[in-house]
């Protein structure tokens, strides 16, 4: 079971409207050092997190696998109006999840995982990346939750 041909398009167009609406109404041009993008298919979520440089340089740890529920901008998309398109792509993903058996899941969540990095390799993602005030240390990451592995950057 694959990943529908309209959801991830629509998946980056949700990405690049948050990012740049969280841009402009809370960072302001602050630096950003990290963001990531959280895919949950079970719980049909995807959930986006900046990592600001002075966060950063405030807490170094911040910068381990698994820390972005520390991060001040944790989930920064839910409730942003520009983000409301990911909730029935959530709910697709939570259904052709569920819809799988038992053995196929894990290959499920993976084409979502994929999806979501080839998302944010979007030409729109990327433009809205380009606007952001980058660190040096800036990165992506987008890592399947229960082992770690990186899907980013897409390949």
């Amino acid at each position: 079971m694959g990943v529908p041909d309209d959801w991830t398009p629509r998946l980056a167009s949700a990405i690049a409207a948050a990012l740049r609406e969280f841009s402009g109404s809370v960072l302001r041009g602050e630096p950003v050092a990290a963001l990531d993008v959280g895919c949950f298919p079970w719980h049909g979520s995807v959930e986006l997190s900046v990592l600001t440089a002075a966060a950063l340089d405030a807490d170094p740890a911040l910068a381990e696998p698994g820390e972005q529920a520390a991060w001040p901008h944790y989930d920064f998309a839910a409730g942003l109006p520009a983000w409301g398109p990911a909730a029935e792509l959530g709910r697709r993903m939570a259904g052709a999840y569920r819809a799988a058996a038992e053995e196929s899941r894990s290959a499920v969540a993976e084409a979502y995982l994929r999806a979501c990095a080839a998302a944010v390799a979007s030409p729109q993602v990327r433009a809205a990346l380009d606007e952001l005030r980058r660190d040096p240390r800036f990165r992506v990451s987008v890592a399947h939750p229960d082992d770690g592995r990186q899907f980013w950057p897409p390949g």
